[in-house]
């Protein structure tokens, strides 16, 4: 690809299934099924698959893939313009949901196939997918399709449903990249004259003309379980699961479209309007790893077949591939209405972990690296002690300046590899039983660091007013004199002593 990228270009980017996998730019894929992918970051314009202008290649690519991959579903495609590379890289799991393409719809583009008919053999993967909107007939979930424009919703829809679209701004985001509407909305449907005010999410459908409606999900006061539901009476053991943890639990035979004709599916409860939502069975795949745990075929199997499964030793979601990742134990479960897995923990020791995550966290660090001076507080280290340093070793430093007043003083001295600096010790470190973390001198410094530059003193100080030197434990002489003559010049100041009248 010679031409420069065009920030509205949409590149290809792949990542490996399984929380805590980086994203990659497609570069293309070898004869033994190797794809060929790098960072994205270092990615060179001729390194990119370009979707929109270049469908030979990609249709090249997803068909040598397929030919290579039994079970692709552990790979994960994703469509991004260019100008939104550097974004995408800090994107949450939903939030990166948005983006993600199905290789298989896209080659049945490629051969005419409407972008607007939900496909049968679409594929979808609960640990990233969010379900998308029905249409009105079939509760049946989109797993493929083109970002809505909401400039192509007729005025007309949002007054029929009595809203404005500066209202509903961040919901209407969520459903251009065809999610139902996050929360519930207040509309006021206009229903043969007469105006029927209600909660429901809303979702978008493309018509014929280009155009987009609202499709409206309205909210029921408690889900009707006793009611036909795509064809079919819900078996009384379904209802049990469906009341208690708002999924099924198991396979359940409905005829959505063609009577006795059998879609196994599962079935939840969208825990926002009250409604029912079903998935076909067949549509649902179970990553191998699921935060950071690897699932046996026996519980991959039992995932796909809607029961609720323990998976143990998985890993929080913000501290999958940091240095001290947090372990949980949850039950685990299909949820059709969302897409997604549900996680509960009844009964189970939440605290299992907590010693290990706590072990983890006070884990010693790798000793950080100190850069040994040559010139230390004013003084040339020389050779010898320099070494002694570097070896971790005390060496004993004379003369340093930092006792406030310029006076030097005399300290032991040793790299604190834990805090990445020197320390400063009164007595030798590696022949004492206590260590000091604070700067101090030697011994014979001592009183002259405590009078210069902590302005205590005892009954030989109490009168100095001159900074002691080095080793000095009390005035000389001379010094005591003239404290004593600035002493006598200052001549006591008497009270009045006037009578009051």
């Amino acid at each position: 690809m010679d031409e420069k990228l065009n920030p509205k270009d949409r590149v290809l980017l792949m990542r490996e299934e399984g929380e805590g996998n980086k994203l990659q730019v497609v570069k293309g894929i070898d004869k033994k099924g190797k794809i060929d992918a790098i960072d994205p970051l270092k990615a060179k314009p001729n390194d990119f698959l370009i979707i929109d202008r270049h469908a030979d290649p990609i249709e090249n690519f997803f068909r040598n893939f397929f030919n290579q991959f039994k079970n692709p579903s552990h790979i994960g495609f994703y469509a991004v313009t260019v100008e939104m590379l550097d974004k995408v890289l800090t994107l949450t799991e939903k939030e990166l949901e948005k983006f993600r393409i199905n290789p298989k719809n896209f080659l049945n583009q490629t051969k005419g196939e409407s972008q607007s008919v939900p496909k049968q053999n679409e594929i979808i993967n609960p640990q990233t997918e969010e379900m998308k909107p029905h249409a009105p007939k079939t509760d049946e979930p989109k797993t493929d399709f083109r970002q809505f424009d909401t400039n192509r919703i007729p005025e007309s829809e949002y007054q029929k449903y009595g809203i404005k679209p500066e209202a509903i701004k961040d919901e209407l985001n969520a459903m251009s990249h065809g999610y139902k509407s996050p929360h519930l909305l207040d509309i006021t449907p206009n229903i043969d004259g007469v105006e029927c005010p209600m909660k429901a999410r809303l979702s978008l459908e493309e018509q014929p003309d280009g155009s987009l409606k609202f499709v409206p999900h309205p909210y029921q006061h408690q889900v009707d379980l006793d009611k036909p539901f795509q064809g079919i009476i819900i078996p009384d053991d379904v209802k049990e699961n469906l009341l208690a943890t708002g999924n099924g639990g198991r396979v359940v035979e409905l005829e959505p479209n063609i009577p006795g004709e059998k879609v196994p599916s599962l079935i939840s409860i969208d825990k926002l309007t009250n409604r029912l939502e079903a998935v076909p069975a067949d549509r649902l795949t179970v990553s191998q790893n699921l935060k950071g745990t690897e699932l046996t075929p026996e519980q991959q199997q039992a995932l796909k077949e809607g029961k609720k499964v323990l998976v143990e030793g998985m890993t929080s979601r913000n501290t999958i591939g940091t240095d001290h990742p947090k372990k949980f134990d949850a039950y685990v479960q299909f949820n059709a209405a969302k897409g997604g897995y549900d996680f509960t923990y009844d009964g189970l020791n939440r605290n299992r972990y907590q010693q290990s995550n706590k072990e983890k966290r006070l884990s010693p660090v790798e000793p950080t690296k100190v850069r040994i001076p040559q010139n230390l507080l004013g003084v040339n280290l020389n050779e010898k002690q320099q070494n002694a340093l570097r070896e971790g070793k005390t060496t004993y430093v004379q003369g340093m300046v930092k006792d406030g007043k310029g006076e030097p003083f005399n300290a032991y001295v040793k790299v604190n590899h834990e805090k990445g600096k020197l320390d400063f010790f009164k007595w030798d470190p590696d022949r004492a039983r206590k260590q000091s973390a604070h700067v101090k001198p030697a011994e014979e410094s001592k009183t002259q660091v405590a009078v210069n530059s902590h302005g205590k003193t005892n009954e030989a100080t109490k009168y100095a007013k001159e900074p002691l030197k080095q080793g000095q434990q009390r005035p000389t002489e001379a010094q005591d004199t003239r404290q004593k003559q600035q002493q006598g010049l200052k001549k006591p100041v008497r009270k009045s002593s006037g009578q009051r009248i």
